[in-house]
């Protein structure tokens, strides 16, 4: 079962710290409190440089629109001659309050829990002595579980409190929440070759010291947002469909490998209605882990200067579920139920104030892309 401690902490601040379980981090790119805000897609090992020589870096990659270029038309490599560095930070002003605020709101709310068995076991000692004693009975057994109950919340209570203090003690100064800096950021373009796909990509040198102790590599907390059967509904509907998602022991599903063109063209899974389909998740900036469907059909889109592209168009996996994206989750992983990359989300078709269909560059043109820049990446390590 997840405590509110572990979901704030989660929710909050998705790095080293407090308990460094999750992969991605809330980007924020900025002085002050100017910045944009996304989030880091995955991360990986460089290995060796351009030149061969070894190299013991692990960046992070999202979007070149995320990593505050006053130019996306023109590419940046940093340069460690002198030049300043383009710090990225963990969160924002307005996302890490907005985690304060949920610390707080868990918080309030165990404390409405231990207010109310407060008042169960009180009414249940009243009964205590009822000349019913099969009632007698039942109320001392309930006292009991009761008692377990209260002092759990009471435990919940003081460790989101311990986790708030700590959190502001360390982390309020934004300048305390630096986690790296931009590192190469091309040109944002669609006529990188034939495919006319968007190359929006950035990646970030992470700060070794405060990663290493904590980093496990390309790993998503799937939060509890939903129940492992909730999830696991969405990615199949019946049991006679190949099972395309297996909630993980921990919470936490690695991601390894990506889906291949033919993958992505010929989806072998199903959706609720039975319909075939990649079922897909990612966790955004701002809204969170949601589900969503790609039908395995690539989609052709011009802006309103002439300027065309294909992208991977990902829908709302039903109209209850609301919107599968919103404005600053761009840099996210958009992945399967089995961990493969799918696709790194950029943007979104908004109707009536939320996304209709979310865009996406495909992982493996990504990666391609990747390699070109860092020859020897290694995507799948597990430590630091």
């Amino acid at each position: 079962m997840r405590t509110s401690t572990s979901r704030c902490r989660r929710t909050l601040l998705r790095t080293q710290v407090p308990d460094g379980r999750a992969w991605h981090a809330y980007c924020y790119c900025g002085e002050g409190g100017r910045g944009r805000s996304g989030r880091v897609a995955f991360f990986f090992h460089e290995n060796k440089d351009r030149d061969g020589h070894a190299s013991a870096r692990v960046l992070a990659v999202t979007n070149c629109h995320v990593t505050l270029r006053k130019n996306t038309a023109v590419p940046y490599q940093y340069n460690d001659a002198g030049a300043p560095r383009r710090h990225v930070r963990l969160a924002g002003f307005r996302r890490f309050r907005r985690g304060l605020d949920e610390i707080t709101s868990a918080t309030a709310a165990h404390a409405t829990k231990a207010v109310l068995l407060t008042r169960d076991i009180i009414d249940l000692h009243s009964k205590l002595h009822s000349e019913d004693a099969e009632e007698a009975e039942e109320a001392t057994a309930a006292i009991t579980i009761k008692h377990a109950q209260l002092e759990q919340e009471t435990r919940n209570i003081a460790a989101l409190e311990h986790f708030h203090d700590e959190v502001c003690k360390q982390w309020a100064n934004i300048k305390h929440r630096d986690i790296g800096y931009v590192d190469w950021a091309p040109r944002i373009a669609v006529d990188v070759d034939d495919r006319s796909y968007t190359k929006d990509i950035g990646t970030l040198e992470v700060d070794a010291e405060r990663f290493r102790a904590q980093f496990k590599g390309n790993v998503v907390d799937l939060g509890a947002k939903y129940t492992s059967h909730e999830l696991a509904n969405k990615f199949y509907s019946d049991s006679n469909r190949r099972t395309a998602f297996k909630f993980p022991a921990n919470g936490q599903l690695r991601i390894h490998g990506c889906r291949t063109p033919e993958d992505l063209a010929n989806p072998d899974t199903y959706d609720s209605n039975g319909e075939p389909c990649v079922v897909v998740m990612k966790d955004g900036n701002t809204s969170d882990l949601t589900v969503g469907r790609y039908a395995g059909l690539e989609a052709y889109t011009c802006d309103n200067l002439g300027v065309e592209s294909i992208e991977l168009a990902i829908y709302n996996y039903d109209k209850q579920s609301g919107s599968f994206s919103a404005k600053g989750d761009s840099g996210s992983l958009v992945f399967d139920g089995q961990g493969r990359m799918v696709g790194i989300l950029h943007s979104g078709l908004a109707q009536s104030g939320s996304n209709y269909v979310t865009y996406a560059t495909p992982a493996w043109w990504v990666i391609e892309q990747l390699k070109l820049q860092y020859p020897h990446a290694d995507f799948d390590r597990d430590h630091f």
